[in-house]
């Protein structure tokens, strides 16, 4: 078995045998095709083929099914760049090969297929959900340009806004400047606009700032607070509309929120001001560990292509190989 993650900064590969053994694993770059192309997704997904077949000290074979799970997959358009892709690199059988958006791997690990919403929090945001019959719904996902709020990229550009607007006064001082400047390796704050605008900057670099505003507002620096403080918000909205829209509570007496992305990544102060804007927003919900990561969750779906349930025996052999990864 085959399973991909991929989301705006990393591409997972994971290869099992068949009841859920994990065997060998790879990283390489970006899974988003909608931010880098799809021959860089062929590219960067080859790379991390081969290193998880590298892993497994094996020769590298065309498997029994294949399950992608890709940031921007939205349309039956794209399904068909990733399909060709996969049929490129000789992933599996074309007729057990599945594609989808990367929120569906993410919840199958997650939850493992019970009910409840997965929140990615990375370098984009986006909620989706399942009931107890079988009902999705996705809230965000809608990109940088119209969407995002309470990403990594959003907070990441949310530093750089509160640094310009510091320095020609139009708000208090903050920490975000310097610590601004020493990330992307500028003297003073005018040089900004030549990085951005001549220089460029890539969304995943923004998002690479967005630490500098959960460590500024662990320091007590009221206009990272406040940043922070509105982005775990928009967050929590995600959630509640998921859990609105599913009428999840009419399901469970508790609805488990398993959150995942490079945002788990920012410690307590991150997780403490989102668990309280959950609760705010959607009393019901409660943050939970993710049983599985996405790419453990693409297995478990290319394992259903081959059309066997997910038995005990399998579901407990990917949270094992979870637990040692």
């Amino acid at each position: 078995m085959i399973g991909v993650d991929g989301g705006g900064t990393c591409t997972r590969v994971a290869l099992a045998t068949s009841d859920g053994r994990l065997i060998g694993m790879g990283a390489s770059g970006a899974g988003n095709y909608h931010d880098v192309g799809a021959a860089q997704i062929r590219s960067n997904l080859e790379e991390a083929l081969s290193l998880a077949w590298q892993d497994t000290e094996m020769p590298r074979l065309q498997a029994s099914a294949a399950f992608l799970g890709l940031g921007s997959i939205v349309s039956e358009e794209d399904r068909e760049v990733i399909r060709r892709v996969a049929r490129d690199l000789s992933l599996a059988p074309a007729s057990k090969v599945g594609v989808h958006h990367d929120l569906s791997v993410a919840i199958a690990g997650g939850l493992l297929g019970q009910p409840g919403i997965v929140l990615i929090a990375g370098t984009g945001s986006s909620c989706y959900g399942q009931d107890g019959d079988g009902r999705t719904w996705q809230a965000g996902g809608w990109g940088p340009t119209v969407d995002d709020l309470g990403s990594g990229h959003w907070l990441g550009l949310q530093a750089m806004i509160a640094a310009v607007r510091e320095y020609d006064r139009r708000q208090k001082p903050t920490i975000l400047s310097a610590r601004v400047l020493e990330a992307l390796h500028i003297d003073v704050l005018p040089q900004i606009m030549r990085r951005v605008e001549i220089e460029g900057i890539t969304r995943n670099e923004i998002a690479l700032l967005a630490p500098l505003v959960t460590e500024a507002a662990g320091s007590g620096d009221e206009v990272a607070q406040m940043i922070l403080a509105e982005g775990v918000q928009e967050l929590a909205l995600l959630v509640a509309t998921v859990c609105r829209e599913l009428n999840l509570v009419e399901f469970l007496e508790t609805v488990p929120v398993a959150v995942t992305g490079g945002m788990t990544k920012a410690g307590p102060v991150f997780f403490d001001a989102l668990r309280s804007a959950v609760r705010q927003n959607c009393s019901a919900c409660e943050l939970v560990q993710p049983k599985c990561q996405p790419v453990f969750g693409a297995l478990l779906k290319a394992i259903e292509l081959l059309g066997v349930a997910p038995t005990t025996e399998i579901l407990d052999n990917l949270v094992m190989s979870q637990s040692v990864n």
